[in-house]
């Protein structure tokens, strides 16, 4: 019969057959021990080597740091987003974004019409077994790839060096 443990706290758990459950009507109810669990049970609880006594411990992947940023007073976020240059940042970003987004959706709903409604005209051969619908599908990739690349080389110039000033100005980051 398989068991299920739930732990309370340490050193006590409920114990109920796995497929019954806790409350199952008519079958056999959960009962409460105290004492030593299994081993892979307190193993589980007490966790990895890195959190035993005189180990220091670490995060997932052995990443100590936080990613909170540690501010000394509280960020007046709606004074920043009504700035002027919050909102120049969101036009800039806005116009790359709508018709890049545009651009791929018009160009993803014209190949997948193609490819239903026009079958002759996928299937026309280019290169032996190489047809139109897969030059046309492959460019799916490239294009995702392209605007992708497109989107981090305008952030990177565009983009990221204005966060920064509003962030300087903001008081977030210490240079």
């Amino acid at each position: 019969m398989l068991i299920t443990t739930l732990s309370i706290s340490r050193g006590k758990w409920l114990e109920f057959p796995a497929s019954a459950g806790p409350r199952a009507p008519g079958g056999p109810t959960a009962k409460y021990q105290e004492g030593p669990m299994s081993n892979a049970t307190q193993s589980a609880l007490r966790g990895g080597p890195g959190d035993q006594p005189g180990n220091p411990r670490s995060a997932f992947g052995g990443i100590d740091k936080s990613s909170v940023r540690n501010t000394p007073e509280q960020l007046d976020f709606r004074t920043i987003e009504q700035s002027e240059e919050f909102r120049s940042l969101r036009r800039r970003l806005k116009w790359f974004v709508f018709p890049a987004t545009a651009f791929f959706l018009i160009w993803y709903i014209a190949y997948v019409a193609v490819a239903a409604y026009a079958r002759e005209f996928m299937a026309q051969p280019l290169v032996g077994e190489i047809n139109v619908g897969l030059v046309l599908g492959v460019a799916q990739f490239v294009t995702t790839v392209g605007l992708t690349t497109l989107y981090l080389r305008f952030a990177r110039r565009h983009i990221d060096p204005k966060v920064d000033e509003i962030r300087q100005d903001a008081g977030e980051l210490e240079r």
